[in-house]
């Protein structure tokens, strides 16, 4: 993906802008590599070709590079570039260009990554002239955040420079052109671009981060000059060394620059590798502070120092405009730049930061408790401080979605609307409002708030997510699906978003991939209850019961839920261990007394134990508890279907069939709600309207797991007729889809 085709491939790597895309060369028809088919060849120099291409299994464009036959020799060079593949693939932050993978095939090389839009800043500099300095700190600020990312990834770019640095559609900068820095062509003495290459590389020294720091610093040089320090290009070492001596300062080029970032330019320029800035992160902090927006000294710690938490805050892109106190980036990004909020200490910053990380994290109380408090200390030093004031506003609303307090609904709606009137062009506002609006039943209006969201902030992973649900919520799986998904491609670290995927992916009967994005909830965040919840409740249905087990026991270590207690009740059911599943379903009750599911299932344990009285004694605590929860949502389906299965379980069938009735008008299609009806109806002994239900429920992906294993569906089980009505609703099912294909 190039701006310029005819550039050779070390001179341009990847971005492909949406003027020249016609103009790239087509392959041949049904040309491919591997499983990749080649759409068009958008770059070609000496190390290979890049390809826009199309990828099956994930149904999408990528940007494929395939090096020239012979670049990688040995196996050994190969297995180097794949270590290194593997260590970028690994590393997650907003400004990089994700690399997905690389293979063989074909007796060539290639790796593939996202196919993005834009131009290139030698693109940008060529056809509209060098930028203010502030837009090129901002553009820095980018690069060498990116660049301490890949830094504590062990990796090193090698080849910084403008024609490997791109201004995506919608502005944000992505650093691009890794993983060549393996090629024998990368680890020669004189490696690189020479216009971009430090002193020290030209006298026979490696690379080293300091030589990235350096190219860092001819990038800023280039952006507002539109000149190099100096042309190297076609020079020997020595005559290098000599030209390098003789170069140009900024200062001769741009006195009217400022003096912080002049000074930023030269430090990152000095001859002296150990008199450069230590570190990108350094360099970032430089950036910020010419732009009069200091960051946290500690913008880039050593992995030993760098808890979980704070790495997943760095590869956030949702948090990218969190990056509070008036963060340049932000002003890059919004049609107005956000206001410095004066007053406000290093220390104070750092707890703000502190508190967003806490909300990242709000499946646990606590995180949430301490998120508010963080946010209250950082507004008595600026009570103008909006990001703050946001992030006051969904902590409070996180708080009323688990307590219900209808204060912290209150509050949650004046912080919010608050941060909007300080700033009206912040995204975390819009979102806040979409899921209080949605809480409300106002889903058209939540998602245009949501999409205003979008318009502030397009790269806003808690946007994405936020729409997911609502999407959900408006029956459009499809699209909660891929905006789920866009949540994770934006933002990888954050566990969040996998549940969320997850969730919908089992709601749909694809237990499998639900596990899946369960079990990488759980590996991103090994604190979070949720995450092993879910991935407790998918093994059951999955029939892997001692994964199930040991699941749902972590999440009720981690924070003990009522449905934790729940899930391994029911999981002692379906083994036949009926008292251990009343002890388990009581110890959920003592954290929940009015927790009318729980009460039923422990009717049920009784019922199924033997201890009929008692199980009588809990159904008629249940059903008080669902009345008294319906009087507030009459028309709630699950609710209803519930309160038919405790009435038909204690022996009230007139009642139960009242309630069968009216839950299957509201949700006729509802695969949960059909297969609860049609067990109900089993349980009353009216088989012949359990089956239809049952079967369709089943054809339409509900979990089979639970089926099987029921006893209470024992009977229907053996039926013949069962069998037949199951394969004519999968028939059916089938023909429909083919129906609405057509």
């Amino acid at each position: 993906m190039q701006d310029d085709p005819t550039l050779p491939l070390n001179d341009q790597t990847l971005p492909l802008n949406h003027e020249q895309a016609g103009a790239a060369d087509a392959p041949p028809a049904g040309e491919a590599w591997g499983r990749f088919r080649l759409r068009a060849r958008v770059g070609h120099g000496s190390f290979g070709e890049v390809y826009r291409a199309w990828d099956p299994d994930l149904e999408r464009e990528v940007a494929l590079k395939l090096l020239l036959p012979g670049s990688v020799g040995s196996d050994n060079e190969y297995r180097a570039m794949l270590r290194e593949a593997r260590a970028l693939a690994a590393v997650q932050h907003p400004n990089i260009v994700h690399v997905y993978g690389v293979d063989r095939h074909d007796g060539r090389v290639g790796f593939w990554t996202d196919f993005v839009r834009g131009r290139t800043l030698s693109f940008l500099i060529s056809s509209q002239g060098p930028f203010g300095y502030r837009e090129a700190a901002l553009i820095g600020l980018d690069v060498a955040k990116a660049l301490s990312a890949v830094h504590r990834a062990g990796i090193l770019h090698r080849d910084i420079k403008a024609e490997n640095v791109m201004r995506e559609e919608g502005g944000r900068i992505l650093l691009m052109d890794f993983g060549l820095s393996t090629l024998p062509q990368r680890q020669t003495d004189i490696a690189g671009t020479p216009n971009y290459m430090a002193p020290e590389l030209f006298s026979g020294s490696q690379a080293t981060a300091a030589t990235d720091i350096y190219a860092v610093g001819v990038l800023l040089f280039y952006l507002v000059s539109g000149q190099h320090p100096v042309r190297l290009g076609g020079l020997t070492a020595k005559e290098a060394a000599a030209a390098i001596s003789q170069r140009r300062t900024l200062t001769d080029l741009r006195p009217d620059l400022s003096e912080s970032f002049l000074r930023t330019v030269s430090v990152a320029l000095d001859f002296d590798p150990a008199k450069r800035f230590a570190s990108a992160g350094q360099l970032a902090e430089a950036l910020a502070e010419s732009l009069g927006t200091p960051l946290p000294v500690d913008i880039a710690p050593s992995p030993a120092k760098a808890s979980w938490r704070s790495r997943l805050w760095v590869g956030m892109a949702a948090l990218v405009v969190l990056a509070g106190v008036g963060l340049a980036l932000w002003e890059a990004r919004a049609p107005h730049p956000a206001p410095v909020a004066a007053g406000v200490s290093a220390g104070q910053y750092d707890q703000y930061l502190k508190a967003q990380n806490l909300l990242q994290h709000g499946y646990a109380e606590a995180n949430l408790t301490a998120a508010v408090t963080g946010f209250q200390e950082v507004l008595k030093t600026d009570p103008n401080f909006a990001l703050a004031e946001a992030g006051l506003g969904h902590a409070y609303f996180l708080q009323y979605r688990n307590n219900r307090d209808a204060k912290l609904l209150d509050l949650a709606k004046q912080a919010t609307v608050k941060a909007m009137q300080l700033d009206a062009n912040l995204a975390p506002p819009y979102i806040t409002m979409a899921r209080i609006a949605a809480m409300e039943g106002h889903t058209s209006l939540a998602l245009q708030q949501v999409q205003k969201a979008l318009q502030l902030d397009p790269h806003s992973a808690e946007a994405y997510g936020a729409q997911a649900e609502l999407y959900e919520m408006d029956g459009r799986t499809n699209d909660a699906v891929a905006a789920a998904q866009r949540a994770i491609d934006l933002a990888p670290d954050d566990s969040r978003w996998p549940v969320r995927l997850g969730s919908l992916q089992f709601a749909a009967g694809n237990l499998k991939e639900a596990a899946t994005q369960f079990q990488r909830a759980v590996d991103l965040a090994k604190d979070n209850p949720i995450a092993y919840f879910d991935l407790g409740v998918v093994n059951t249905q999955l029939g892997n019961v001692a994964e199930a087990e040991a699941n749902l026991r972590e999440s009720a270590k981690l924070e003990p839920y009522v449905d934790t207690y729940d899930a391994l009740g029911n999981l002692a059911e379906i083994e036949g261990k009926f008292d251990d599943a009343a002890t388990l379903y009581k110890q959920g009750i003592a954290l929940a007394p009015d927790n009318y599911p729980a009460w039923g299932n422990l009717g049920s344990a009784y019922l199924w134990g033997g201890r009929r009285d008692e199980s009588m004694e809990a159904y008629r605590r249940a059903i008080e508890l669902a009345l008294a929860q319906l009087a507030k949502s009459p028309n709630e389906p699950l609710l209803i279907i519930q309160l038919a299965d405790f009435y038909a379980s204690s022996g009230q069938g007139d009642k139960s069939l009242v309630f069968i009735r009216k839950a299957l008008a509201l949700s006729p299609d509802d695969p949960n709600i059909n297969y609860r009806a049609g067990e109900t109806y089993e349980i009353l002994g009216q088989r012949a309207k359990a089956i239809p239900l049952i079967a369709r429920a089943l054809a339409q992906g509900y979990h089979a797991t639970e089926f099987q294993r029921s006893p209470e569906m024992a009977g229907l089980r053996g039926d013949p007729a069962f069998q037949s009505a199951l394969n004519k609703a999968k028939s059916d099912i089938a023909l429909d889809s083919t129906k609405k294909l057509n």
